[in-house]
């Protein structure tokens, strides 16, 4: 924790963070799209990358993120954002700019010749299986009981109709593991990503790029019951997220190829856009509404609306020259310090003004409760963002730097100047500010405006100044995107002191013996470094080894499987998914117990790092698509195999064995009754969509062959996985057996 401060510590890693990268050049322009599974995106990155790439991509170059609560945080130079995120780090910062940039020189290198669609799907998840609406503050508001129920899909394929990249765009929150989650996950979209690249038979690069995921949560079922434990959180529900996602994105996919397009117009622009602590900036609707100055003294005077029920301007409560936080309700948290307060707003208790702090009164307290260091207000990142624009053809991309809820992007496409359902409004995208709300949206309380720094009309004029973008990229003539001549912001200028654990253990290598304590998933008891010789089909395996410092690199780890290549000769090999991509993180939980846990300088430490693998069928493994199929890995032995940029091990191989079925019988007459599934309590892969996985998983609708008593027949087992077996009552053995070989023997 000495590193990463409040978001988010880690002590493992379940999907591994990646940069996803999409060039594309039409005509004399060139763009990069880049995505992270990162909580938010930073305008410093976007500077940054376009710096290194040459001034040809200035204002070509759009960094998304994916908003995982479970991702690492300290990259951000927002200091007002270090209370959530922790202190900007030059060593984590650094290396994120060094790989998007290597990301975006790689799809640069690999592009060819390419067409492109685009669909809309205006009723998505009508259920709400993959997202839900979570803000009822503005449930009154035309519209504000709805969730993100856009999905776009932007499809590229080879000029020979072959897929190479999609890229489904709509909202959901990266909120399945809760804070106390210390194990890294790219969470729900994570999970789309990985079930919608199984569905295709190659490597095609799959991009979800945010929506309006403001005011939405994802849904998904739940999957794992972790009943208090520690270090336990539902992993397999973000993959349900997908599994629930996946047919109406290929619906729209295939739509998206009805009108294919090998030549299209198409030009980005990027622009910084001023914020405060100009009152007047903040001017929006034509005028229709602003700001009254701001000085830090004059009482408001509590008219929030006219007689006719719109907007009262001037908005005279929000008072605040240097801006202000953890505005919203009181049953958010809220706080209200006298000296901090907006002046004038004791009796508007209603309203989100009520819990203002103005950022000039509170940052010193700030700085002290949570360990943060803010420069003198204005805050250098409050007063400037960044939003840009890319036109292809006739639809539009637009982006917004922060958390746009549902509301807003609805009243961003109608400002486009192309119909709204071709624009495509992209969020958590270029920057970070917070949450982006309309004003009647903001001044209704709730968590959302306690993240916003310039007040109920920041979110709007943000939207404006969008739209503004969109409609110059959307003319036949180029533009200075950054036409304002703002001043970009800058790097932060830090260096960290941070230094690597020293260590006299052997690096790279397997201990004899254990410490007395390793982490694991639940806590789970390791008593040996190799694998157990045997592991059952949906039981869990372990194998620990000796690293170096978790800032030295991630060490990634592989299964591989010993096959036979021709008669009598065995060779290993890496266990490969539909996709052609290896099985590596999602299948498996990398966990790290460094020995002494508390890092003290001077004090060696040894490294110890653990994979846990539930022996299931990986996701995509070929024939064994299905989440039906998990309990069909097939038979044979395993390995892990290790690499890590100083080192490189294999573990000792195990043998995977038939699961015992669990079989539940009750008799009536002559008849047996039996219950058939499987039972894997300390697993974490989803095993059913309808019931949890770590219970008694149902062998639903399911072939299965019974042996009574030496006589062999199929049987077909119920959807709740019931049977009845005529006749069976008087039997010495029952086996029955399903389509994988594993098996029960009982006696009625």
């Amino acid at each position: 924790t000495y590193l990463a401060g409040s978001f988010a510590p880690s002590v493992g890693i379940e999907t591994a963070p990646r940069v996803r990268a999409l060039a594309l050049s039409a005509g004399s322009e060139t763009v990069v799209i880049l995505k992270l599974d990162l909580a938010s995106s930073y305008q410093g990155f976007v500077h940054d990358v376009e710096a290194r790439l040459g001034p040809e991509f200035s204002g070509k170059v759009i960094v998304a993120s994916s908003h995982s609560h479970s991702s690492f945080g300290n990259y951000s130079g927002h200091s007002a954002l270090a209370v959530g995120f922790g202190r900007f780090r030059s060593s984590v910062y650094d290396p994120i700019v060094e790989q998007l940039t290597a990301a975006a020189e790689a799809a640069l290198a690999d592009m060819e010749p390419a067409r492109i669609g685009f669909a809309l799907d205006d009723g998505f998840d009508p259920e709400d299986r993959v997202n839900r609406d979570r803000r009822s503050e503005n449930d009154e508001l035309a519209g504000g009981r709805l969730d993100d129920h856009q999905l776009f899909v932007i499809r590229v394929d080879t000029e020979a109709g072959e897929p190479m990249a999609v890229l489904p765009v709509f909202g959901v929150h990266g909120t399945i593991h809760g804070a106390d989650n210390a194990i890294v996950s790219t969470d729900s979209t994570g999970g789309v990503e990985r079930v919608l690249e199984e569905s295709f038979d190659s490597s095609v690069l799959v991009m979800h790029l945010q929506g309006a995921a403001g005011d939405v949560s994802p849904a998904g079922s739940g999957v794992i019951d972790c009943d208090g434990r520690e270090v336990c959180a539902d992993f397999g529900r973000s993959e349900t997220v997908g599994h629930y996602a996946l047919d109406a994105i290929r619906t729209a996919w295939e739509a998206a190829g009805d009108s294919m397009q090998g030549e299209l117009a198409m030009e980005m622009l990027t622009r910084t856009v001023p914020l405060g602590p100009d009152w007047e900036t903040f001017t929006i609707r034509e005028g229709a509404l602003e700001y009254a100055p701001w000085d830090g003294r004059t009482e408001a005077d509590g008219v929030i609306f006219d007689e006719d029920g719109t907007f009262a301007s001037p908005v005279d409560e929000f008072n605040a020259p240097y801006g202000a936080a953890l505005c919203g309700s009181a049953d958010v948290g809220g706080i209200r310090l006298p000296q901090s307060k907006l002046p004038g707003t004791d009796e508007l208790r209603d309203y989100s003004y009520f819990f203002c702090n103005r950022l000039e009164e509170i940052d010193t307290i700030i700085e002290v409760t949570v360990d943060v260091e803010f420069e003198e207000p204005p805050l250098c990142d409050t007063t400037q963002t960044t939003v840009s624009a890319l036109r292809l053809g006739d639809w539009m991309v637009g982006t917004l730097p922060g958390e746009p809820v549902t509301l807003l992007r609805d009243h961003l496409q109608t400002l486009s100047p192309i119909d709204p359902e071709r624009t495509i409004i992209v969020g958590y995208a270029q920057d970070h500010g917070g949450y982006l709300l309309r004003p009647e949206d903001w001044i209704a309380g709730g968590y959302e405006p306690s993240i916003t720094f310039w007040g109920p009309l920041e979110g709007e004029y943000v939207a404006e100044q969008a739209a503004a973008v969109m409609a110059a990229a959307a003319t036949d003539e180029r533009e200075d995107g950054n036409e304002l001549g703002i001043a970009r912001v800058a790097t932060p200028p830090v260096s960290d002191d941070v230094t690597l654990d020293t260590t006299s253990a052997e690096v790279g290598s397997v201990p004899d013996s254990l410490p007395p304590y390793v982490l694991t998933r639940m806590l789970q008891e390791v008593t040996q470094a190799q694998p157990a010789a045997t592991v059952p089909r949906l039981g869990t395996v372990f194998f620990t080894w000796i690293g170096d410092d978790p800032l030295s690199g991630t060490p990634r780890v592989t299964l591989q499987r010993e096959v036979e290549t021709e008669p009598g000769t065995f060779e290993w090999q890496d266990v490969i998914r539909r996709s052609g991509r290896a099985v590596q993180d999602g299948d498996f939980i990398v966990t790290w117990t460094p020995d002494p846990i508390l890092r003290e300088a001077g004090t060696e430490r040894t490294h110890y790092f653990t994979v846990e693998f539930q022996a299931a069928a990986p996701m995509g493994m070929p024939g064994l698509e299905g989440i039906a199929d998990r309990p069909g890995l097939p038979l044979g032995r395993y390995r892990f195999r290790v690499e890590h940029p100083s080192y490189e091990l294999v573990s000792d191989a195990f043998e995977v064995t038939p699961a015992p079925l669990s079989v539940m019988t009750s008799a009536a007459g002559g008849d047996v009754s039996v219950t058939l599934g499987y039972e894997a309590p300390t697993g974490y892969r989803v095993l059913d969509l309808e019931t949890r996985s770590t219970g008694f998983v149902p062998l639903r609708s399911e072939d299965v062959e019974v042996d009574v008593d030496g006589t062999v027949t199929t049987e077909t087992t119920a959807a709740d996985g019931s049977l009845t077996l005529a006749g069976a009552a008087g039997a010495s053995s029952i086996t029955v057996t399903d389509r994988f070989g594993n098996a029960a023997t009982f006696t009625p």
